[in-house]
């Protein structure tokens, strides 16, 4: 996961807790090939580790080539969650390295979380910054933004029609918890956003992320579902 201070000390506390060597590994998704081989070399699973690693790698290194290709002509948009929908995950953030490389969040605060429950804020600010594209946690407020509040209706993303619901299974794909899950975030925020420069079909890079890493062939209407 994320480095912290007391890393030292809390990987010590769990060594003396359990009397089994805890470990801290960095998670970030730049270099989560690395993070895997780490993992293969401890547990001596260094055959299995690469192709994860590897995997990584290519669809990171893929993710970053497109957004060079896309410039300064990233969406504007806002991750909120909550019930109520009023908290972001903040530009700089840990939980929002995915968003961050593939649009312009802007979710710009003071001092960002490092929390998965992102920054409070109130609608307000959401007006003032008025994205173009919003996307929502799974089980926030994205089923009642359509309703009858016209606050929310004057969000250009909502009077548009352009916010959609993250998709989940087993894990919510933008990285709640913030964890290898986020490649999945990667392709789908991909295709949904920059459709014209994507070269792959969803579901069969989908369907491959879940052979490597939940050994599970998914079915197109397993993919839907999540979709």
């Amino acid at each position: 996961g994320e480095h912290k201070d007391s890393i030292v000390e809390d990987m010590d506390a769990i060594t003396e807790q359990l009397g089994i060597p805890a470990v801290h590994i960095d998670a970030y998704t730049a270099t989560m090939g690395d993070t895997y081989r780490m993992l293969g070399q401890l547990l001596g699973m260094e055959e299995e580790a690469a192709v994860i690693a590897d995997y990584c790698d290519e669809i990171y290194g893929e993710t970053v080539s497109m957004m060079e290709a896309i410039g300064d002509n990233k969406a504007n948009i806002l991750y909120c969650l909550g019930d109520q929908g009023l908290n972001v995950i903040a530009q700089n953030s840990y939980h929002a390295e995915v968003i961050d490389l593939l649009t312009n969040n802007l979710a710009v605060v003071d001092s960002p979380s490092s929390k998965g429950t992102g920054n409070e804020v109130d609608m307000e600010q959401l007006l003032l910054w008025n994205p173009d594209i919003i996307i929502f946690a799974p089980d926030s407020y994205y089923d009642q933004v359509a309703g009858d509040d016209p606050t929310w209706q004057q969000l250009t993303a909502i009077s548009s029609g352009n916010y959609y619901e993250t998709p989940q299974g087993p894990y919510n794909w933008m990285g709640f918890p913030p964890s290898v899950n986020r490649y999945l975030g990667m392709l789908w925020m991909g295709a949904l956003l920059y459709p014209d420069q994507v070269d792959y079909d969803l579901y069969t890079e989908v369907a491959r992320y879940y052979e490597i890493f939940y050994h599970c062939d998914l079915t197109q209407e397993q993919a839907a579902e999540a979709l």
